[in-house]
């Protein structure tokens, strides 16, 4: 995909998500990257639950952050997800969270997660409408 198709997603640090450093903990960046990709999911008109009612489940199978910059309480950020690529049965997600308190464009945290499409039965090929959902919207880009 030469101009993958990309959702953002706008994140603020509340008091409660912090860590004992005042940071955002963490653990947190994990639960806003997978919103960041349920709202990837939501715009181009599926979800988990829609998957899981045709008996196929999407599921995150590896995950890699590479922290760069911590964020604050109060602090304001804008999540970019797109799609890198295809396997037979996994989609590669690739996202970036910047911080937009100071200006913008500042890294906070990347994202690399491959996510596995499972039937009953074990692994499944990535469901054809899904994977024309992401090439036509990455086409007009």
């Amino acid at each position: 995909m030469a101009h993958p198709y990309r959702v953002t997603s706008s994140f603020t640090v509340r008091s409660y998500e912090t860590d004992s450093y005042a940071h955002l903990n963490n653990g947190v960046y994990v639960n806003w990257f997978e919103h960041g990709r349920l709202d990837y999911l939501r715009a181009l008109g599926f979800s988990y639950d829609g998957f899981a009612a045709r008996s196929e489940w999407f599921v995150v199978a590896r995950t890699e952050i590479d922290f760069r910059r911590a964020l604050d309480e109060g602090d304001a950020s804008v999540m970019t997800t797109w799609i890198e690529g295809f396997g037979r049965t996994s989609v590669r997600f690739r996202q970036r969270l910047e911080l937009q308190s100071e200006g913008g464009g500042i890294v906070s945290a990347e994202a690399a997660t491959v996510m596995a499409f499972r039937a009953n039965d074990g692994a499944t090929p990535v469901p054809d409408d899904f994977r024309s959902a992401v090439e036509a919207a990455s086409d007009a880009a």
